[in-house]
C-alpha cells in the first residue's frame, strides 16, 4: 500500500502517517484522550472544509 501511495505522488512521510492511522484503527488503537464536549468541535468536517480550507486553495 505504501508503494502505491508513493507511486501516485504522495510524499513518503504522508503515506507513512496514513498507513499508521489505518493500521492503528485496525489493531485496536485507543486514543490518549477520549472524545468529550471539550475535545469535540461543533462543526462538521465538510463544513470546515467549505468554510476554512476551500478559500485557501
Amino acid at each position: 500500500m505504501r508503494e502505491q501511495y508513493v507511486q501516485a505522488g504522495m510524499p513518503a512521510p504522508m503515506a507513512e502517517a496514513i498507513l499508521g492511522m489505518s493500521t492503528g484503527r485496525r489493531d485496536g488503537f485507543t486514543p490518549e484522550q477520549s472524545r468529550s464536549v471539550i475535545t469535540t468541535t461543533p462543526s462538521s468536517l465538510r463544513g470546515w472544509i467549505r468554510e476554512e480550507l476551500r478559500p485557501l486553495l
